[in-house]
């Protein structure tokens, strides 16, 4: 493994701005946050950053560039970056996430360590992301998946058991792939140094099976840290239905309605998995923009956020359980009446969302006034939104556990991060005018006091970049 450590400072402060959506009934409604803008580093060809926070405070950036695993790190609360080491020379997509002793993992797709293309890796580092000294085994001696379908969009986070340490992490990786499009899961009991074999997540339930096959689109990891459910394993996705997938090309083209949001859990480490259906918006309403995202609160309650044309355009909702995974705002079979997170109108995509105490989220995003054309059962026209300006937005509740939860917003960016279309489709987006220069998600982290930090992608003129904004005033998700 050859790795390459750069340690230039790059980060800079170009912005603090905090400009706030209307707010009707503003006694009910929280305070709208401030943000500062860094820039973390150049763009270098890529995007699609993910943001950790290690347990000592140090934040974290990884994202997929024409360096490979671009690496960058923080240990000013965001302030100022500057470049860690570089695992993998080559690089699809990329995941980030940290233990509770402070140990880094970065998961990796197809890079130039692998043998067999479209596998998945997990590397851990042990000193703050400077080196990347470990490089996990799967069971065929090569990547952390070793899937005979192929993988795509791997999410990977880790736990450590009462009285054991990183040296026993239990590591997972998930990801779906390119043949039926099941969601899969390897698990690591050795810190990440070797993975089992692959585990359908969805295999015991029929109607997830109805829902999935042969067009998936993973939605994050996520291990239960404290409270009751401690050690319990998520997993998220997004669905769509067999016969409209299959005429609209399955897993290759994702053109069709992925119209149905799903979590899997796991209490026995990743042996056997529950599926459950979270939501179903019907066919003709579309959640794939792009992903759907997954977190927890401090005792473990998961919550899932996704973009969804449910009316005329495509706006942004959230999903909470308190029990478990049994019950989503207030229903047990889906029919649960997502929250509504933005109160404009336009188009809003990429779905970040984190937790602090129960009830209490952050979620970033990024929207543009412009109303992205619809295509007649209900999908992005690829190319639609030409001439559209997108903007980083944010939303806080403090009271979602209230089944009525009320929402402040903040538009972050004063600027456009983006002028033209946000393709949705991922590798399919090949049609004229289609833009995936952002490529496909922004990430959103808290840190120890509770405060948001959110990772997303620029690529207006001399801005180009990829870039943090770290919450500066307002509420904290934890505590009073």
């Amino acid at each position: 493994m050859r790795t390459r450590i750069s340690l230039g400072l790059v980060g800079s402060l170009v912005l603090v701005i905090a400009l706030a959506a209307p707010a009707a009934d503003a006694g009910n409604r929280p305070t709208p946050i401030g943000a500062s803008v860094v820039k973390v580093s150049p763009k270098n060809g890529g995007g699609e950053p993910s943001i950790a926070i290690g347990p000592e405070g140090n934040e974290y950036v990884s994202y997929p560039s024409d360096n490979g695993m671009s690496f960058y790190r923080s240990f000013t609360g965001g302030k100022s970056w500057e470049a860690g080491g570089i695992a993998d020379s080559g690089s699809g997509d990329t995941s980030l996430n940290v233990d509770s002793s402070g140990a880094v993992y970065q998961g990796n797709l197809n890079g130039s360590n692998d043998t067999f293309p479209l596998q998945g890796d997990v590397y851990k580092s042990f000193d703050a992301g400077a080196t990347w000294p470990q490089r996990g085994v799967g069971y065929d001696g090569d990547d952390a998946t070793g899937s005979p379908f192929l993988v795509d969009r791997e999410w990977t986070d880790a736990y450590i058991p009462p009285g054991a340490t990183t040296d026993n992490a239990r590591v997972y990786i998930s990801y779906h792939d390119f043949g039926p499009s099941q969601i899969w899961v390897n698990v690591s009991k050795d810190g990440g140094k070797t993975f089992g074999t692959p585990t359908d997540v969805i295999a015991a339930s029929p109607q997830a099976q109805a829902y999935t096959f042969c067009n998936s689109i993973p939605g994050g990891t996520k291990v239960v840290q404290s409270g009751p459910h401690a050690g319990r394993v998520y997993v998220a996705w997004l669905a769509a239905d067999v016969a409209t997938s299959v005429a609209t090309g399955c897993n290759i083209t994702q053109m069709d309605t992925f119209h149905s949001v799903w979590v899997a859990w796991s209490d026995d480490e990743g042996a056997t998995w529950n599926s459950h259906l979270v939501f179903d918006g019907g066919f003709g309403h579309d959640a794939s923009a792009l992903f759907a995202d997954l977190t927890l609160d401090n005792q473990g309650n998961p919550y899932v956020a996704f973009a969804d044309n449910l009316d005329d355009e495509w706006d942004m909702y959230v999903m909470a359980s308190f029990d478990g995974g049994q019950t989503w705002n207030g229903k047990t079979d889906g029919t649960g009446t997502p929250y509504k997170v933005n109160s404009d109108t336009g188009t809003h995509f990429f779905p970040a969302i984190a937790a602090g105490d129960p009830g209490k989220v952050d979620v970033a995003y990024i929207g543009t006034p412009t109303k992205i054309t619809e295509l007649p059962y209900g999908k992005p026209a690829p190319g639609g939104g030409q001439s559209a300006s997108w903007y980083l937005y944010t939303a806080q509740s403090l009271n979602l556990a209230s089944g009525s939860p009320t929402w402040a917003t903040t538009k972050v960016t004063r600027d456009p991060i983006h002028v033209g279309d946000v393709c949705t489709l991922g590798i399919f987006c090949v049609f004229p005018n289609s833009n995936r220069s952002l490529l496909d998600f922004i990430d959103a982290a808290i840190d120890g006091s509770g405060r948001l930090h959110a990772s997303f992608t620029q690529d207006t003129d001399q801005n180009n970049g990829i870039y943090v904004a770290n919450q500066t005033k307002g509420p904290s998700v934890v505590g009073k």
